[in-house]
């Protein structure tokens, strides 16, 4: 998804410091995040100061207070997030997603931002997050 916006890249190094590091998931991590959900990338769509992808929401981990549901879901993302690859989002590709209640643009969705952390999923993870989800319910976090 580059779009001849690319932003300078020691720009984006310092922008995206969060976003960088080993991608493994652990229980401080899930804890942080408002929301944790599995999703499917649809497509994306540039919409004015905005990235909107059409998202299919396979798992729901952790509901943040947007009640997140399972299915066909708009998720956003700022352009300068999206021209810096933090986070780096392709259609056609499933992710893990834990982000934090932003609200979105349009009228429904989850946002993503440089805080959130999007890594392509790996099917080992489904196990390791029920166990997350069950420890958060009874009060592990």
């Amino acid at each position: 998804l580059t779009s001849g916006s690319e932003m300078p890249p020691l720009y984006c190094e310092s922008y995206c410091k969060a976003s960088k590091g080993k991608m493994k998931i652990t229980m401080k991590k899930y804890c942080k995040k408002d929301f944790a959900v599995q999703v499917h990338v649809l497509k994306g769509d540039k919409a004015g100061e905005w990235w909107k992808f059409t998202v299919n929401i396979i798992s729901v981990y952790k509901q943040g207070g947007h009640r997140i549901r399972r299915g066909d879901q708009l998720l956003w993302v700022r352009a300068k997030d999206v021209a810096c690859k933090c986070p780096k989002i392709k259609p056609g590709r499933k992710y893990l997603l834990l982000g934090s209640d932003d609200d979105a643009p349009g009228q429904s969705g989850v946002v993503a931002d440089k805080g959130s952390l999007l890594i392509p999923w790996k099917d080992l993870w489904g196990r390791r997050l029920r166990k997350f989800q069950q420890r958060g319910k009874r009060g592990k976090c």
